[in-house]
């Protein structure tokens, strides 16, 4: 019964078709098939005034290209089919993006190596190690960061420079090598 709606949908083509009308004809049974199939992505339904209409998924793309202009120029963009655009100034624009990405991603290593220097120097015990806890807790307030986050560049920074960082098993939270949650640091 489900391939017979879902033929039906496909059928009805761009104009997709009412939600009272498949009740219609397969009944109250419909409804939970319906949904079945709008959890597989396999059909869209839209509310249009006081009526749900329901279309495949190529209906639907086909619908919004033919209705919503906004759709219809964010899909000629993505695809690279936009006349009003070169297709080489849209391939510029995404390595000039990616070109920046790359930048505040070098800057904010660097920024969080220092910060991490910083708050490790000023933690440190007598014999050199401080618990990761500590200098994410000084990090994290100062710099607006997640522990996640934290963590990751951490982590990073760690694996990055291993000739100037030691990182010892224990704690409660660290960084995991191998493994094992290593919740101690410090500087060589």
């Amino acid at each position: 019964m489900t391939v017979n709606i879902l033929q039906k949908i496909e059928s009805a083509g761009v104009d997709g078709i009412k939600k009272v009308a498949l009740k219609k004809i397969y009944g109250k049974e419909c409804d939970n098939m319906l949904e079945r199939l709008k959890k597989k992505e396999q059909i869209f339904i839209e509310k249009k005034g006081v009526t749900y209409c329901i279309w495949s998924k190529e209906n639907y793309i086909h619908y919004l290209t033919q209705n919503d202009p906004k759709f219809k120029l964010v899909l000629d963009m993505v695809s690279g089919t936009s006349q009003s655009e070169p297709k080489g100034h849209t391939q510029n624009l995404l390595e000039e993006v990616e070109s920046i990405s790359n930048q505040d991603s070098a800057l904010a290593n660097d920024d969080f190596e220092i910060v991490f220097n910083k708050y490790l120097n000023e933690s440190s015990t007598s014999i050199g190690w401080t618990p990761f806890s500590k200098v994410r807790e000084k990090i994290c307030e100062a710099k607006n960061l997640s522990k996640e986050k934290f963590y990751t560049l951490a982590a990073d920074l760690i694996e990055q420079k291993r000739e100037r960082y030691e990182v010892s098993s224990g704690g409660h939270e660290g960084i995991i090598v191998r493994g094992l949650v290593h919740g101690y640091v410090r500087n060589l």
